[in-house]
């Protein structure tokens, strides 16, 4: 993965998760069903439970954006669980078992529901941390973290995938 970026404005934090958004949809459709649905990409995920996984980051950092326009602290996206491997087996667990065309219209409305978020903050406010977390990380950089960084990490672990099939 290449290192992070820090964007310069908004107009360049919304064309990195945009440009990052398409390269990962042109891989997505570079890829058949059956391709989508076979385990082993990650341990035992297959690019459908890869989606899956993007979908509920995706949905969580729209609903902490969203939770920074109305002042209020979105819920965990896994309540009880500590660290993000029990999170992430635990939405694993949850999304197995959805049908692929299911998974892949969650995964791109999250996508526009983050976007949208996105865009209703102002630049001064993604650059500011969350109000409720006690660390001084951007707003910003979690949505690059949870969009661009996300897509570009799993869109790397898809082709060693693809590249080990051949």
């Amino acid at each position: 993965m290449s290192e992070p970026v820090r964007p310069a404005n908004k107009a360049e934090l919304i064309s990195i998760i945009q440009n990052g958004y398409d390269q990962f949809e042109a891989l997505l459709a570079s890829l058949d069903e059956e391709q989508m649905t076979i385990p082993g990409v990650n341990g035992s995920w297959s690019v459908k439970d890869n989606l899956a996984h993007l979908t509920i980051w995706q949905s969580y950092q729209a609903a902490r954006l969203q939770g920074t326009l109305d002042g209020i602290e979105p819920p965990e996206p896994a309540p009880g669980l500590e660290t993000e491997d029990e999170i992430n087996e635990y939405c694993y667990r949850q999304n197995k078992d959805l049908p692929l065309a299911e998974v892949l219209a969650d995964f791109r409305a999250s996508y526009q529901r983050v976007l949208a978020a996105t865009l209703a903050l102002s630049w001064e406010a993604l650059n500011k941390p969350f109000p409720w977390y006690d660390n001084d990380v951007p707003t910003g950089a979690y949505t690059m973290g949870n969009t661009a960084g996300h897509y570009e990490a799993h869109g790397e672990l898809i082709q060693r995938w693809l590249e080990s099939q051949a």
